[in-house]
């Protein structure tokens, strides 16, 4: 997920002032005697995205008399805001949802409770159930902040059907970055001056780009995220951007410009209208190709020459509003919402993995088609933003740069040098 503003920082810390005298999201503070203690969740989407969570609500009621939860989705664009906005206002649900690549930054501005107390005293409920790296992605400094939602490792999808019309054999496990791109370039076509479809999308998304570098032996960060120069702007990051780079630039390039993905709907409405032949993305872009009449498959995501291959485990985890006042309650209902049963709900509509060792060992033995998805989460590596506090620091000033190179703004080496001076300053 990815959120963010100038604004961001101010307004979470305005937490420390305004939760003294705030209620959090709920009406009532536990232990009313005959009240039922009211609480809020959110997740980003809609009612009907989050159908899901709306029957895990209406359950949870159900085995919970005391409790009465309301479910509040808050849409995609523009959750991070609102989220903060509220947080800063002590108007924040009990329980919200934190994508991976927040999971520092709201911990960093102390409004999420920690768990580690309400587990030790919980003989009913054991973390042994969930996948150990996504527990563990989910403490900060050895505290336990997050219960998992689901997740999604990165893969390599590719338009089956462009492949068929070509005449070209689909991915295999020994791909390269250099196999792929040369599959790209038959895979891209023009008509006169104008590009009719592309071999693969090298867009702006870091995720994508950062397994490129970790294939490539660099990084944007060190490995704790304290320090940009000689890492952003090594020559190893600036040779591996420059080749990245060429591939959305010049009259042989095989993939879109952020122009030409704006104006054609996005790397997932090109792919599902066959003018786009393979993305690095998650499986959350399943549901979406199932409604459509696209023909896909998923791979491993290429490996360098070395034999490298990377990827990232995108996940989502539940969290409680520090500043609520009925924490023991909605502790429960971060509980029930990150449980087996619900782990198998989310499952059994086929966009997420679940969380769960047992439930995940169950899809694993019937799988076929996105096997390799699932086999990706053995390469999982985490960016900088699962490593450290300063990592929105170091995706902000790196996008910048990005973005001036695709514009022609400025070189790459250029960029990466004054990105890195600049995250270095802001750090200290």
């Amino acid at each position: 997920m990815k959120k963010g503003s100038a604004s961001l920082v101010m307004m979470l810390i305005l937490v420390l002032v305004l939760s003294a005298c705030s209620s959090g999201g709920s009406n009532n503070a536990e232990g009313g005697k005959g009240e039922k203690v009211k609480l809020t969740f959110s997740v980003w989407g809609d009612v009907n995205s989050g159908a899901d969570e709306v029957k895990l609500a209406e359950e949870f009621n159900a085995a919970h008399p005391e409790i009465e939860v309301k479910f509040e989705p808050i849409p995609s664009e523009g959750y991070g805001t609102k989220l903060t906005t509220s947080l800063a206002a002590g108007q924040a649900p009990d329980v919200f949802l934190v994508g991976e690549g927040d999971y520092y930054k709201y911990v960093d501005k102390g409004v999420i409770e920690p768990l580690d107390d309400y587990l030790s005293k919980d003989t009913s409920f054991n973390l042994d159930i969930f996948q150990k790296d996504l527990i563990e992605n989910m403490k900060i400094e050895g505290k336990q902040y997050y219960l998992p939602k689901d997740f999604n490792p990165l893969a390599l999808w590719y338009n089956k059907r462009m492949f068929d019309e070509a005449g070209i054999p689909y991915p295999t496990d020994e791909w390269t970055w250099d196999d792929m791109i040369a599959t790209a370039q038959k895979l891209t076509k023009k008509d006169g001056n104008k590009y009719t479809q592309f071999g693969f999308n090298a867009g702006k998304w870091e995720y994508p780009i950062y397994t490129y570098l970790w294939d490539y032996g660099t990084d944007i960060a060190n490995e704790d995220g304290t320090a940009a120069e000689g890492y952003m702007n090594s020559e190893k990051t600036i040779a591996a951007m420059d080749k990245y780079v060429s591939w959305s630039q010049g009259d042989s390039r095989v993939s879109p410009t952020p122009l030409d993905s704006e104006t054609l709907g996005g790397d997932s409405s090109m792919f599902m209208t066959d003018k786009l032949a393979m993305m690095i993305t998650g499986r959350w872009i399943k549901g979406d190709l199932d409604k459509s009449d696209v023909q896909y498959g998923s791979a491993l995501i290429p490996q360098n020459t070395d034999g490298t291959r990377s990827s990232i485990i995108a996940s989502a985890g539940w969290a409680i509003n520090a500043a609520g006042k009925n924490k023991e309650a909605a502790y429960e209902l971060v509980k029930w919402l990150s449980g087996t049963d619900a782990q198998k709900l989310r499952s059994a509509n086929g966009k997420v993995l679940p969380a769960t060792v047992k439930e995940l060992d169950e899809v694993k033995a019937k799988e076929v088609a996105d096997k390799p998805v699932i086999e990706m989460m053995d390469y999982a590596k985490k960016p900088v933003t699962m490593r450290s506090t300063n990592g929105p620091v170091f995706v902000e000033e790196f996008t910048k740069a990005l973005e001036k190179v695709l514009l022609g703004k400025q070189d790459v080496k250029g960029a990466l040098d004054e990105a890195a001076k600049n995250v270095d300053s802001k750090i200290k």
